[in-house]
Order: structure tokens, then C-alpha cells, then sequence
């Protein structure tokens, strides 16, 4: 590796620039950061995902991969107590005035682990570092990461490098209002748990990243919903929840899989992940490898956002859950919306600021709008 040395950065790789700056060669493998630190909750599968990344990169002949974990040692947090049956308000102060001095004592012992976090992101987001790679994964990240530099993270993907993010890359930075833009949306619940099977729908059978996957199917794994910092122009969406085939059915809409151009750069993200069997299934690997690819610019395919596909999905997402709330036949509604979508195209599209309102009303609240929904399907 001439012109280039390697250092190791607690548990992570990282390559660091010496004297000029390096791009895989087109016609050679990439080579991507996979970044796997989490601040917040951790995700069991990311023990599974690192081996399944680093084989398929290999085995493909696509990308290599260069792993940001965490780093060892880090002190257990303590656990608040819970009061139990019987526990006196004076027996219940003390622990409480247990715990407080054991999160004091905790905050002192982790200072050094949190040391060492930031200097590994110091050092693997330098841009002598990150100008090493094609492109970064984030695989379930989850919380405040220390990039040093996030503006100057964000232009390095601008100018022509690929954004990977897999199931909780959507649950990081949420203080970043520009992360969320870049990466598509932030985590708001996930109401669709990784135990069960949940109905989707492909919008675009043909599209090389998606094309492994049936027209519609079900799969076990968790799926997340997105705070209002969502913006359908920004993004082609390939796959979304089917809410009719799906439970509970919320009336709005729920993408799992998308892509964007952002600048010269190009994202690709996927909700899928949280459970071990979908890092080990046969089409989530193809999925992968076909964003990925795109993501690096190895093949080509539609990215042109496409905000009146999603608004007819967050349509049919509400006629499903209006008809089960007022009895009205599902089939019937979506018979009409989809003749009128037919029709015209921006149809749904004009009708998602009311769509949005069901967003803050509670279930028991939500009739009167769902009567003006109806009423715009109804009519003549």
C-alpha cells in the first residue's frame, strides 16, 4: 500500500492520507468505512451485520470494508431501581439516593471511554482520512455520534461519495436537522415490531435495487415511521409498508427503502435490519448489493424523487385505516382513490396537507378529518 499507512484506532481501521488524497479506481473494488458505534440503544444484529458486510463486499468483488467500532471496555451504566411492593417512601429514598451517586460515579469511569470515542471519530472523519473512501455504511447506528466536523462530513458525500444506511442510521444525530435532509428522515416509533410479519409494497418492480423482491410480500423484522422533518420530494421511494396487509394500520405513510441524489453524492437507505434472520436472507443480501452498488455509482438507475407515488401510498395507507375505523368497505375506497390517482397523477398528491393533519390526532379524534377524506374519494 504504497503512499498510504494503517493505524488502528482502538478496534477500528482506518487509513490515514500521506501526502495526497486517493480514489478507488472504477474498475477495482471501493473501499467503504462501516461505521457501527452507537450512543444510543444497540442493536443485537450489528454483531451479525459486520461479518455479513465484510463477506458480501468480498465475495461480490465490489467494496472492501474498514470498520469504526467501539471502542473495548467500557463501564456498565447503572440500572434505575424500581420500587417494589412494599417498599417503604424511606427504603425507596435510599435507593434512589443510591443510584444517583452511582450515575455520578459512572459519569467519572466512562469519561475516558468517551475519550477515546471521539478521537477514534476525530481521527477516521479527518478529511485526510475520509478522502481514503469511496463511501461510508452506517449499519444501525443509533445517537449523538462525535463527528467532529459534520458540515465537512456532509460536502465530502456532496462531492461524489456514496451514503449507505441500514435500519437505525434513520435513529442518529436527530439534533441535525441536515443529517435527517441528507439521510431521509428520523425515527419516530416503530409501531410495526421485529416479531412481526408485516405487508410491502415495491413501486417499482423493474429498479435494479428492489427488482429481488415480489410486487408486494411480507417479511418479520422491525419497521420505523418518521418525524415531520420527512420530505417526499427529496426522495425516489422504492419500497413502503403495505397498511392494509400490516398491523396496527395507521393512517399515513410509511417508506422502508429509498434513494437520492444529494449533491454529487448519492444515498441509499434501507429500514430493514433490525432482526439477525433478515442480515441472513438470501434477497436482503441482494438488496444490499444493489444499493450499494448504485450508492457507488457501478450501476445506474432512477433516482428522481417521486413525492405523487408516496402521496397515493399515504392515501391508500389512511383509506385503510378509515374504513376499519368507520366500517366502509377498504376495497370499495381504494377502488375509487386508485381510479382517480389513475386519472391524475397529482391528485393524492393535493390532498397530502390534509392527510398530514391525521399525523397529531389521537385515534378517537381522527373522524372528522377522515370524513373529508371520504368525501374527496366519493365524489363524482
Amino acid at each position: 500500500m504504497h503512499g498510504r499507512f494503517f493505524t488502528l484506532i482502538g478496534t477500528a481501521a482506518v487509513f490515514v492520507a500521506a501526502g495526497s488524497t486517493w480514489a478507488a479506481d472504477p474498475g477495482q473494488p471501493a473501499r467503504l468505512l462501516v461505521v457501527t458505534v452507537t450512543t444510543g440503544f444497540r442493536h443485537a444484529s450489528i454483531a451479525t451485520a459486520e461479518p455479513v458486510l465484510e463477506e458480501l463486499g468480498r465475495t461480490s468483488g465490489l467494496f472492501h470494508v474498514d470498520f469504526l467500532r467501539m471502542p473495548p471496555g467500557r463501564p456498565a451504566a447503572p440500572k434505575a431501581p424500581k420500587r417494589g411492593q412494599g417498599t417503604t417512601d424511606e427504603a425507596w429514598q435510599q435507593e434512589q439516593a443510591a443510584f444517583k451517586v452511582a450515575q455520578e460515579q459512572f459519569k467519572k469511569d466512562d469519561a475516558p471511554w468517551q475519550a477515546a470515542l471521539r478521537e477514534q471519530f476525530t481521527k477516521a472523519f479527518a478529511p485526510e482520512s475520509l478522502a481514503l473512501f469511496d463511501g461510508v455504511i452506517f449499519a444501525s447506528t443509533t445517537g449523538e455520534l462525535p463527528i467532529p466536523d459534520l458540515d465537512g462530513f456532509l460536502a465530502w458525500i456532496k462531492s461524489g461519495k456514496a451514503f449507505i444506511g441500514f435500519h437505525a442510521a434513520t435513529d442518529t444525530l436527530k439534533s441535525s436537522d441536515a443529517y435527517c435532509e441528507m439521510v431521509g428522515g428520523y425515527f419516530a416509533g416503530h409501531p410495526w415490531n421485529a416479531g412481526g410479519e408485516h405487508g410491502f409494497v415495491v413501486h417499482e418492480p423493474g429498479h435494479p435495487v428492489v427488482k429481488m423482491f415480489p410486487e408486494r410480500f411480507r417479511w418479520k423484522d422491525e419497521i420505523y415511521q418518521y418525524d415531520p422533518r420527512y420530505k417526499p420530494e427529496n426522495l425516489r421511494v422504492l419500497v413502503s409498508l403495505d397498511m392494509a396487509a400490516s398491523t396496527p394500520q395507521e393512517p399515513w405513510h410509511v417508506p422502508v427503502a429509498w434513494v437520492r441524489d444529494y449533491g454529487q453524492g448519492r444515498v441509499f437507505a434501507t429500514n430493514f435490519g433490525h432482526n439477525d434472520a433478515t442480515w441472513n436472507d438470501p434477497l436482503f443480501k441482494q438488496h444490499m448489493q444493489q444499493g450499494i452498488a448504485w450508492a457507488l455509482g457501478r450501476i445506474e438507475a432512477n433516482a428522481v424523487p417521486n413525492p405523487d407515488t408516496q402521496a397515493a401510498e399515504y392515501l391508500r395507507s389512511v383509506v385503510a385505516a378509515a374504513a376499519a375505523a368507520t366500517g366502509k368497505s377498504a376495497d370499495e375506497l381504494r377502488a375509487q382513490a386508485d381510479a382517480k390517482i389513475t386519472k391524475d397523477s397529482t391528485w393524492a398528491t393535493g390532498l397530502r396537507p390534509l392527510l398530514l393533519e391525521l399525523r397529531s390526532l389521537a385515534p378517537d379524534a381522527r373522524g372528522p378529518v377522515y370524513a373529508k377524506v371520504l368525501t374527496e374519494i366519493e365524489k363524482p
